[in-house]
């Protein structure tokens, strides 16, 4: 059996192709997929969104969620916020900040979303662990309010 050097020099090059190349160009890729990923998708701002989002989500459970009633009688009505009487005044502001708060976690939420949907889809795209940073950071935060409270 004959070997030619033209046949040694291919099965080289498939060898450092395979060997060395690939993995090279695999690490430069992961490099480049984790900076996009934490300058588009783990920012600063994803945080901030994130801390303000259990914030709300908070205030909403803890003060809006079921704490208002308007009692009627023959006098006329009365409105409550906890079961304090309220004039009508405090009580159209509870409500509108209920609503404010409403669509700015409804906002929030849809960012906040959209943000882990997208980074699932790049790691089993590119094949890397699955990590959701996102709703760890969302856990912390809870943790922190209720610590807090």
């Amino acid at each position: 059996m004959d070997i030619s050097w033209a046949t040694i020099g291919k099965v080289m090059l498939v060898g450092i192709g395979t060997y060395i190349l690939l993995p090279a160009f695999l690490v430069v890729r992961d490099a480049v997929l984790w900076w996009v990923i934490n300058r588009y998708i783990l920012t600063g701002q994803a945080q901030l969104n994130v801390r303000r989002h259990v914030e709300l989500v908070h205030e909403w459970n803890t003060e809006h969620v079921g704490n208002t009633r308007i009692a009627s009688d023959e006098h006329g009505s009365k409105h409550f916020i906890n079961d304090n009487e309220v004039t009508p005044e405090e009580f159209n502001r509870h409500f509108n900040r209920s609503d404010e708060i409403r669509r700015e976690i409804r906002t929030l939420k849809i960012d906040l979303d959209r943000r882990a949907k997208f980074l699932k889809w790049m790691l089993k795209h590119y094949q890397q662990e699955p990590i959701d940073p996102i709703n760890e950071w969302k856990q912390d935060e809870e943790k922190r309010l209720r610590n807090k409270s």
